[in-house]
């Protein structure tokens, strides 16, 4: 097992540094020196493969990074949203709940504005008035103690 590695190990290395060697001396020449024709076109399709790759990529990155920066900016503005819908129905209640009280105080007042404190004073006056047989036995005794 261990030869046939080596052995392919080699022909890998061997292959590589004669293609290298092959390249640089045709990039010093300026063509190629074999299957020029048949070379020329696997570089213009893997050139065409290369480039659509890279735009697809480039393309795919660009609209999904501008998605998710939407999704992003919409997320946090729902929530800003629904914070707002919460602070709005809290106040909403709360002047519910004051105007209702108030429409209970103006009742109130209302009610007591009807009964307000001078008739409140008449009327406790007559329930405790004296008879007149008090009142006679009340000066005869307020009399009796001056003199």
């Amino acid at each position: 097992m261990l030869p046939t590695a080596l052995t392919a190990l080699a022909v890998s290395l061997g292959t590589f540094v004669v293609l290298v060697g092959v390249t640089v001396q045709e990039r010093r020449r300026g063509r190629r020196f074999f299957a020029g024709s048949v070379r020329q076109w696997c570089d213009a399709k893997a050139d065409r493969l290369e480039r659509g790759t890279t735009e697809s990529i480039d393309h795919f990155v660009k609209y999904m990074v501008q998605l998710n920066w939407y999704y992003s900016i919409h997320s946090v503005l729902r929530t800003f949203l629904r914070a707002i819908v919460a602070v709005y129905t809290y106040f909403e209640h709360v002047f519910e709940r004051n105007r209702e009280r108030t429409k209970q105080l103006r009742n109130e007042k209302r009610k007591l504005s009807e009964l307000n404190h001078l008739r409140q004073m008449t009327k406790h006056k007559e329930e405790t008035a004296l008879t007149p047989a008090e009142q006679r036995k009340l000066r005869k005794k307020k009399l009796e103690e001056r003199f």
